[in-house]
């Protein structure tokens, strides 16, 4: 097994932190329509209110490991997002609702929580509903037409571009870093690919890596 670690350790390491940090900060994870007011305009949809798949590149600087691209897909009526990127031997599954996220290894018919501590998985869940956020003006990305808005979380500031239905099109902080959208599909997502399968073994490889001297960061 020990040949295997490397690359789990990568799976927990970017599926879990650098992937869902990206998409979150940025504010893919947006929800249902909410009329919260925020210097005096209604924040925009929180989350995809209908289902969509959309592929992403990651923008500005990043770790060696880190993928290029990634792709999202939204169970919107659920709150459940599939983040899946050829370089990882996995996909990642999260929920909004309750923070929770977790890595799904098809080959391995394994499960494993995400490396994210509860608390940070539903503080990156939520940040773009807690974020201050300023519209500045229209654009559009991927063929798609959004809304332009300068967010400030905790010190952190950059720019959104959110579609009127929640689906982030471009976030990027003030140093360049974020993501930004190559192709959106909206259209049904089947809740089968949402699921982890029946039969998977679930597995902290996190603790099971520390346990044999490998380091994992945790966020």
């Amino acid at each position: 097994m020990r040949p295997l670690l490397p690359a789990l350790a990568l799976s927990l390491a970017v599926t879990g932190a650098t992937v869902s940090e990206a998409v979150a900060q940025t504010g893919v994870q947006t929800g249902a329509q909410t009329r919260t007011q925020t210097g005096g305009q209604s924040r925009p949809a929180t989350f995809p209110t209908r289902d969509v798949a959309v592929t992403y590149d990651v923008l500005g600087a990043r770790s060696p490991q880190a993928p290029r691209e990634f792709s999202v897909a939204v169970l919107a009526s659920e709150g459940l997002l599939r983040v899946e990127t050829s370089a990882l031997p996995g996909w990642g599954l999260a929920d909004r609702r309750t923070g929770r996220m977790e890595v799904v290894m098809d080959s391995m018919r394994l499960v494993t929580p995400s490396p994210l501590r509860p608390e940070e998985s539903t503080r990156y869940l939520r940040m773009a509903e807690t974020a201050r956020l300023t519209r500045a003006g229209t654009g559009s990305q991927a063929g798609e037409r959004c809304t332009n808005y300068r967010w400030e979380q905790q010190g952190q500031r950059g720019t959104a571009c959110i579609t009127a239905d929640g689906v982030l099109l471009r976030g990027v902080n003030e140093r360049g870093e974020g993501v930004e959208a190559t192709r959106v599909a909206y259209g049904r997502q089947d809740p089968a690919r949402f699921r982890v399968p029946e039969g998977y073994r679930r597995v902290d490889l996190g603790d099971m890596a520390r346990s044999l001297g490998l380091s994992l960061p945790r966020r």
